[in-house]
């Protein structure tokens, strides 16, 4: 069973800005807040993780095998055809301004890609 410490967390989301001090209890393992009316207040730093919680890295593992199995909500021939679709547009879009470019430079020479260069900030 692992362990993760959380007590002041707790305590700003209960109390806020009425908190005046925290001081960490480490033998009954809490946290206590002091607060602006002269309350105190108290919260575990431990939260016991059980069985059926996955750990970040589990979850990740699990997603992962879900989708190479096909089992995910967006199936692998999704994603292939937006990888297709973005990478063709992506070359699209390079031949065109690629070509305008060109065209500019054909129009205007090197003054006029300099100018292009220089109103975009490159010097």
């Amino acid at each position: 069973m692992a362990t993760i410490p959380l007590g002041e967390d707790i305590l700003l989301a209960r109390h806020g800005a009425n908190i005046v001090k925290l001081r960490q209890d480490r033998k009954n393992r809490e946290t206590i807040a002091f607060l602006r009316d002269g309350q105190t207040d108290s919260a575990s730093n431990l939260l016991a993780v059980s069985a059926g919680v996955l750990t970040p890295a589990a979850s990740f593992s699990h997603g992962a095998a879900k989708y190479l199995n096909d089992e995910a909500e967006v199936s692998r021939g999704e994603v292939r055809s937006l990888i297709k679709i973005s990478l063709g547009f992506s070359a699209v879009m390079g031949i065109v301004f690629g070509g305008l470019v060109l065209a500019l430079y054909k129009v205007g020479g090197n003054e006029a890609l300099q100018s292009l260069a220089y109103m975009g900030g490159v010097q």
